[in-house]
């Protein structure tokens, strides 16, 4: 009875999404990815140049874990 209900109301099945919203994701996923490879291999260096090692593995590992924070949070 309360899948009848969610149907009228007009709520998404469950399962897989398709379509242009799972291409979307997956999009989206990898654009991440693609930032977090050039902030590490043209940050890094950079900020290494500039700050010295220490100041830059630090501010690299709090980018990282906000970064890492934001893109695994629920939503």
């Amino acid at each position: 009875m309360a899948s009848s209900a969610a149907s009228r109301r007009g709520a998404k099945p469950r399962g897989k999404a398709g379509g242009r919203g799972a291409r979307l994701a997956w999009l989206q996923r990898w654009w991440k990815v693609a930032l977090l490879v050039a902030l590490v291999t043209i940050g890094l260096p950079v900020a290494h140049a500039l700050f010295g090692e220490v100041a830059a593995l630090l501010g690299g590992a709090a980018l990282f874990g906000f970064l890492l924070g934001r893109w695994t949070a629920p939503r």
